[in-house]
């Protein structure tokens, strides 16, 4: 199992584990195991620590393009709900090893890569690094970006594949749950939308992951990843128009190819 968790490659198995909730993964209405946890700051987090407020837990690593398309809506979330709520990213494995960030085989590669992740993004939330074998990741179903919201009493009443603010699908329940109220939705599955916005910034993560990075996501991801190389070519606009445009240029570009195909075919 730890093999498999801490894996040095990404694949399209894994491409697809990831899109969506599987059955056994913790659901609103359950509560996550108890944790201990050591954070990037030199102290350690537990279960009983929270309770006074609901806690938004949320995955992410240094070469998780989703991470780094989520962080800017949620430090907006957070200059929303943070004085209500207490933010937490829990360091997982690396989403996409490369020889720059490559599968830590200790803890102290691991909180290395924490502290980078952390440091880089500047975020302002505490972020807790979990155990080599992801003990409270594959608990949450090891997703490299999801998010779960609990209660004051420890009950999950919102999980969201992606962390990322979905048109306020995560900033309702974080509002709702603040004021004591149960939240009107209680999950989002959105794929499609965070990860064309996210394509904006996949060409930069894997690059930064390193060259083994890159070869897998072509390799694993090969629609996706060109997108990705077509918005790096974008780079006046914003990250998220890049992804937009970029996922818009090449679906135009298929449709015409068709087209024209019918069209000798004829």
């Amino acid at each position: 199992m730890a093999a498999d968790y801490r894996y040095q490659h990404f694949t399209t198995k894994l491409l697809i584990h990831d899109g969506s909730f599987h059955k056994g993964a913790k659901r609103p209405g359950e509560t996550l195991p108890e944790f201990d946890l050591p954070t990037t700051d030199g102290d350690r987090i537990t279960t009983d620590d929270f309770g006074d407020r609901p806690l938004f837990l949320f995955t992410g690593s240094i070469t998780c393009p989703m991470t780094a398309s989520a962080v800017p809506s949620l430090k907006r979330l957070y200059a929303q709900c943070g004085d209500d709520v207490d933010f937490v990213m829990l360091d997982v494995r690396e989403a996409h090893p490369g020889e720059n960030y490559p599968q830590p085989d200790t803890m102290e590669d691991k909180m290395d890569h924490a502290r980078t992740l952390k440091a880089f993004y500047q975020l302002p939330w505490k972020v807790a690094v979990d155990d080599l074998d992801g003990s409270l990741n594959i608990a949450m179903d090891a997703k490299p970006n999801s998010a779960y919201l609990m209660d004051r009493d420890g009950k999950i009443v919102f999980r969201s594949v992606w962390s990322r603010d979905l048109r306020g699908s995560i900033l309702r329940p974080l509002e709702s749950t603040a004021h004591e109220e149960p939240p009107a939705k209680d999950e989002s599955r959105a794929l499609l939308r965070p990860v064309i916005l996210a394509s904006g910034v996949i060409d930069d993560v894997m690059k930064r992951a390193g060259p083994t990075a890159v070869r897998d996501h072509w390799r694993s991801n090969f629609p996706l990843q060109l997108a990705a190389r077509v918005a790096s070519w974008l780079r006046p606009l914003s990250p998220d128009w890049r992804g937009i445009t970029a996922v818009a240029t090449l679906g135009t570009a298929t449709v015409l190819a068709v087209v024209a195909v019918l069209w000798l075919a004829l």
